[in-house]
């Protein structure tokens, strides 16, 4: 098992007029019956126990997080949702969850507003790099189909094996 960290402070303006300020898009049910949120944690909870997941988010979204926990029946402790004292985008708020739950080795760090279909490559892909984790840096991404300013790149580093 792996301690993981959801990070759910976002906006979600960009999905705008379906998500508000308020109603961010994570938290919004936009393919089916679950919102982007709880396909997060039901995918963490594939590799975390409960008590070691922990939700960073904004005090305008905690009650959304904990209504959406509630929901999944997800038994995560309702002290693992970490309220940003100050939203100030990824770093900060990994690096407060990682200090709050005073985590020591591999974490996983998942955005609750992408859509990832869980199958056998995901579970596999996952478990090489909890694997990998331990001895160096591992990111996923896909390989965009145009470019687009909003985007984050990445380069990737020299092949490793195992992924």
């Amino acid at each position: 098992m792996v301690k993981t960290i959801v990070l759910a402070g976002g906006s979600g303006t960009r999905l705008w007029p379906l998500s508000r300020e308020y109603l961010p898009k994570q938290f919004i049910n936009i393919l089916d019956s679950k919102s982007l949120f709880q396909k997060t944690i039901e995918r963490a909870l594939i590799f975390s126990a409960p008590d070691e997941l922990f939700i960073v988010t904004n005090e305008n979204h905690k009650f959304l997080v904990y209504s959406q926990l509630d929901d999944l029946n997800a038994d995560v402790p309702h002290e693992n949702v970490l309220v940003e004292p100050k939203a100030k985008n990824t770093l900060p708020a990994i690096y407060y969850a990682i200090k709050y739950a005073e985590i020591d080795g591999v974490v996983a760090v998942l955005p609750s507003d992408h859509i990832v279909e869980i199958d056998e490559n995901y579970k596999n892909a996952f478990k090489n790099a909890i694997n990998l984790a331990k001895d160096h840096l591992v990111t996923f991404g896909v390989k965009p189909y145009k470019p687009h300013t909003g985007y984050g790149y990445i380069k990737p580093g020299i092949e490793l094996e195992g992924g």
